[in-house]
């Protein structure tokens, strides 16, 4: 039986692929990602505008998956130096005396942070989209609003990876790199919130608490369930 394909047409053997439509490699979307890296440190603002499609759910998905990946690195990073960062010599003989190793579950300090920031990521999604939509009445698509999610993640990213770095150089400046990493991403959200329905810039402060309070409830809740 003859086969066509589906986009031309065209008459094709058996296990014949056509060639109409390039294939997408994957440099070319390494390319792209490297792009929008970049431009998110050097025009923000308008990287967000151009990200903020529903066509970039996908790869707003890839981005904080990445921000998952790093996060669980960072935890890692945390628990390493954890005798550093509190000081407490007590609680390292506690451990040390007698020859009893201390034994940090790396592999369970990765995986849950993989996946609590990865959970996070459409937890907060869909509680900017409820609230932008159905409080304050705009024109949003829950994929727009978590590609929105995705762009300004890059900040949280590269700011945590170059952390975790420092964390083994010193773990208060390290704190301090992802702390500002952690601002910064926050006054793009805000101002991500222009391209989620009309410009009323009167509202954009009332929809960002608002969200962050219904945030903050429903992961307050989640916890207590599963604590």
């Amino acid at each position: 039986m003859a086969k066509f394909c589906t986009n031309c047409g065209k008459k094709l053997k058996e296990g014949e692929k056509c060639d109409c439509t390039p294939a997408v490699t994957s440099n070319i979307d390494f390319q792209k990602i490297l792009d929008i890296c970049k431009n998110m440190f050097i025009k923000p603002i308008d990287t967000m505008k151009e990200f903020t499609k529903k066509s970039n759910f996908t790869l707003a998905m890839i981005l904080t998956g990445a921000l998952s990946i790093i996060a669980g690195l960072f935890g890692m990073a945390i628990m390493k130096n954890a005798f550093a960062l509190i000081g407490n010599q007590s609680l390292y003989r506690t451990y040390a005396y007698g020859s009893m190793p201390v034994n940090i579950p790396y592999g369970k300090i990765f995986f849950t942070s993989l996946i609590l920031v990865f959970a996070i990521s459409f937890i907060y999604s869909g509680v900017l989209y409820l609230v932008n939509t159905i409080i304050f009445k705009r024109t949003a698509d829950f994929k727009e609003v978590y590609a929105l999610y995705g762009v300004t993640s890059i900040v949280i990213s590269v700011t945590m990876l170059v952390s975790s770095i420092l964390m083994f150089l010193n773990i208060y400046f390290a704190f301090i790199i992802v702390g500002l990493g952690s601002i910064l991403a926050t006054v793009y959200n805000y101002h991500g919130l222009k391209f989620l329905g009309d410009k009323d810039e009167n509202k954009y402060g009332y929809i960002y608490l608002t969200t962050c309070v219904v945030f903050y409830i429903v992961v307050f809740i989640i916890t207590k369930i599963f604590s």
